[in-house]
């Protein structure tokens, strides 16, 4: 399967990335691209190799996951940070400190993933007893 971006997609909405980054960068691209098609298959959605539009926002999504992803590489397994000097602290809270990747808000909105909660009712008719 081929990665629905390239490394070069990504450091053009990004940046500039080195020779071990880049590796990095590869490997990610083609397991964000697999998490999307399984995401997608599991709500019916295929991917259309005509549709430009949603080759360009599957571009998008898998640069953003990956973007995320190594983003937190630095803070690999470290949820908070804190320091104190004298009477004075602060504290940082990792945002994805196990660079995993997950869709945003937007990402789903524009592959057609958001949504999905069910509502439903029954109407149950007669008194309850057995016929």
């Amino acid at each position: 399967m081929e990665p629905f971006a390239t490394t070069e997609d990504l450091q053009a909405g990004w940046r500039t990335l080195d020779g071990a980054e880049l590796e990095v960068a590869e490997t990610l691209l083609l397991r964000a691209s697999a998490y999307l098609m399984t995401r997608l298959g599991q709500r019916g959605i295929s991917v259309d190799p005509e549709d430009e539009v949603q080759a360009l926002n599957l571009k998008t999504v898998t640069c953003s996951m990956v973007r995320r992803s190594m983003a937190s590489a630095a803070a690999d397994g470290i949820a908070q940070v804190s320091q104190a000097i004298g009477s004075t602290s602060a504290s940082v809270q990792i945002y994805n400190p196990d660079g995993a990747f997950y869709l945003s808000k937007f990402d789903k909105e524009i592959l057609g993933l958001s949504g999905g909660g069910r509502i439903g009712w029954a109407l149950l008719a007669g008194d309850g007893e057995a016929e």
